[in-house]
């Protein structure tokens, strides 16, 4: 039986595969704007999750008062 070889993590940037040694090998330059990005990602990530929950939050709160018979009116945006 033949030995697998083990699988080297590689990561994905701009459709460009790149290996922890290829990572180590940036200059700290890029590195640095590598973990901006990271972030940056994350945090977009989470803001996502957040506005999806404040929507639900928002709906639930209306239909509470519509159950106890308070019309809700919704506002009309203003075109520009």
């Amino acid at each position: 039986m033949a030995k697998k070889e083990k699988e080297v993590p590689k990561v994905n940037i701009f459709g460009k595969e790149y290996t922890q040694e290829d990572l180590d090998a940036l200059t700290p330059e890029q590195k640095t704007f590598l973990q901006h990005r990271q972030d940056l990602m994350n945090k977009l990530d989470r803001a996502r999750f957040n506005l999806v929950q404040l929507q639900i939050g928002l709906r639930g709160c209306e239909d509470s008062l519509k159950a106890i018979g308070m019309e809700v009116v919704e506002e009309k945006k203003e075109e520009k």
